[in-house]
């Protein structure tokens, strides 16, 4: 089967309404040369991402502990995706409202680095309008799920960015368990369940969480009788499922402890109980831990055996900051920039794409770039920016003197969270019209 170019969205999935078939790369036929294999990746809005081959197809991809199946869900530009024996299949998810069709694969060829597997699962989705590129501002193309966890040890290097696989397990525990602490964990239907300690409105219990990868946030609690958001919060703009935004309520907790790791002021978000009405959530789950907090650490993750094993790193004592502009931004496209560039040549020598002064040593050269278009794809209500007067839908052209072409979803992130009172200038266009705006970054929690 043939797959032509689609774009989806995925941030935060649930495949649990589907059976997982043990299809990892068996231990057996392990054919690298070393014992173990080391794959690079590249850390965005705190999520995982690696280059793979997919059926002979370069794609990226979120590695997501929190999703029970492999997803694949946009093709790059201008490319095809070939996917063996796909069966019509429906999605549960995140902030799904209705019925979501996609299509289950099995026997398909991946390549991650040196890392080989021949009976890669897929679910393969197409035919839906928004793409996680327009959020992220860099093309991915699906999620690594479970399956890439379960037949080896699988090693989390956030500091230096590295995911490594390890064929001998019990040699390498050997080292890990006399400088790592370790937690069991408990695997329900193929997704890792992490029990932490947490001082609530000065109230110590223990939470359920799920351990996913694949959250950019550190941490999501979901309301009940025992778990509220506290009176100091407002209400924001979370992610998105696959057929909507995800919004609800963002505050601070005074504790986490991960055994004798404490965090302080960690900011937590409560989605709305809504958009989990048609998952199966357990009962016993009080919420999800992401990677804002996953990643203050290096991991050991043995799913066979249930247990993580974990050490603190050098992003431990990193602060927890938020969006203070109350703007969230997203790709919208790209469109062609001409750059001018001075060629100081010697020679006489010229083309046609040069213009030549009566210096003749001074030539300019145009080179032609394809740049983003970055959009206001929502203000957070009664934030500096929506009392400023920025809407939704506006273009930017300009933040505090930089052009947008030279700017990326991850600088302008950094920029919001950089500094309480921090004056932001920003250009935008609006019904053709540029208009300036200028705020100051508020901190709320």
């Amino acid at each position: 089967m043939k797959f032509k170019t689609f774009k989806i969205l995925v941030l935060f999935i649930n495949m649990a309404a589907i059976s997982l078939t043990n299809v990892c790369y068996s231990q057996n036929n392990w054919t690298y040369k070393k014992d173990k294999i080391k794959i690079p990746f590249e850390l965005t809005h705190n999520l995982i991402i690696v280059d793979v081959q997919f059926n002979g197809t370069q794609l990226k991809m979120i590695v997501d502990t929190g999703a029970a199946k492999n997803m694949i869900f946009s093709v790059p530009e201008n490319d095809s995706l070939y996917i063996n024996k796909a069966e019509r299949i429906v999605i549960s998810g995140v902030g799904i409202t209705e019925n979501v069709v996609g299509y289950l694969s099995q026997n398909n060829a991946l390549k991650v680095n040196q890392y080989y597997d021949y009976n890669f699962e897929v679910v393969y989705v197409s035919n839906h309008e928004i793409s996680i590129v327009n959020k992220l501002g860099i093309p991915i193309n699906g999620i690594l799920g479970s399956s890439f966890f379960k037949k080896y040890l699988v090693e989390i290097d956030y500091q230096r960015k590295i995911l490594t696989i390890h064929k001998n397990k019990d040699i390498k525990l050997i080292k890990v368990k006399k400088k790592y602490s370790k937690s069991e964990v408990a695997i329900i239907e193929n997704k890792p369940y992490f029990t932490l300690k947490t001082t609530i409105d000065s109230k110590e219990q223990n939470l359920n969480l799920l351990f996913d990868t694949g959250l950019g946030d550190g941490l999501w609690l979901f309301e009940n009788d025992t778990i509220q958001c506290g009176k100091i919060h407002f209400t924001d703009f979370l992610g998105r499922g696959l057929s909507g935004d995800i919004k609800g309520k963002k505050a601070r907790i005074k504790e986490l402890s991960i055994q004798n790791n404490s965090l302080n002021n960690v900011l937590v978000s409560y989605p709305e109980i809504k958009y989990f009405d048609q998952l199966k959530v357990l009962k016993s789950r009080n919420g999800s831990l992401g990677g804002e907090i996953i990643k203050r650490f290096n991991w050991f993750l043995d799913y066979e055996s249930q247990t993580f094993y974990f050490k603190k790193n050098d992003l431990f004592d990193l602060p927890f900051e938020y969006n203070m502009s109350g703007i969230e931004v997203q790709h919208s496209g790209s469109k062609w920039e001409k750059e001018e560039i001075r060629n100081d040549s010697p020679t006489m020598t010229i083309n046609a794409n040069e213009f030549v002064f009566e210096n003749s040593n001074l030539k300019f050269n145009y080179k032609y770039e394809l740049k983003p278009i970055f959009e206001i794809y929502t203000v957070r209500e009664n934030s500096p920016a929506a009392k400023a007067g920025i809407l939704e839908g506006d273009k930017i052209i300009k933040i505090n003197n930089k052009s947008s072409k030279y700017l990326s979803i991850q600088s302008i992130t950094n920029l919001f969270q950089s500094e309480e009172g921090k004056l932001i200038k920003i250009t935008i266009e609006r019904d053709g019209k540029k208009i300036d705006f200028e705020f100051r970054l508020e901190k709320i929690l």
